[in-house]
């Protein structure tokens, strides 16, 4: 059995990022700025908490050619070899499978860490009919996504941190 998470290099990026949004909320209650500040600082660090929350649940595997999903919404699964259609949406910061059988469907996301070998298994293992799908995804467009979110979380951390410093400092 193969059991995927989601990249530690992504859940790292996520710990800095809600970490840094703690430190900018921090900036703002210290120097008593309005309610409606703190409210959107309370906000954004919730949602980022949930993020990071979302990424540590979520995992999948596969094993005996049954495909298991588990995240914060609840467990699905889904057999490879009963899949009719795969669906690819390419998003900036990732691509996301979505495997579907007659009855049902899961979300896979490039966000988990060993996302090519798991397209390598799924080529291997899913009827001919859905195999062509596949095909459109190459792990060279995986990693840039990736590096992609990367620099967006960094970049977010950046801006928290420099925020926060400027509010301590300059306010």
């Amino acid at each position: 059995m193969t059991v995927y998470k989601i990249s530690r290099k992504l859940v790292y990026g996520m710990i800095f990022l809600f970490v840094s949004s703690l430190f900018f909320s921090y900036s703002f209650l210290v120097k008593d700025t309005s309610g409606g500040a703190s409210a959107i600082c309370a906000v954004v660090t919730v949602f980022l908490l949930y993020n990071l929350v979302s990424m540590l649940v979520s995992r999948f595997s596969v094993e005996d050619g049954e495909l298991r999903l588990k995240n914060l919404m609840g467990d699905k699964s889904i057999r490879l070899s009963d899949l009719e259609e795969i669906g690819i949406v390419n998003l900036r910061w990732r691509v996301i499978l979505i495997l579907s059988d007659p009855n049902k469907f899961v979300f896979i996301s490039s966000l988990y860490g060993n996302f090519e070998d798991f397209l390598n298994m799924l080529k291997d293992s899913v009827p001919e009919s859905v195999k062509p799908s596949l095909d459109k995804i190459t792990p060279k467009t995986v990693r840039n996504k990736k590096m992609f979110l990367v620099a967006l979380m960094a970049a977010g951390s950046l801006f928290f941190i420099g925020s926060g410093l400027y509010n301590l400092l300059y306010r």
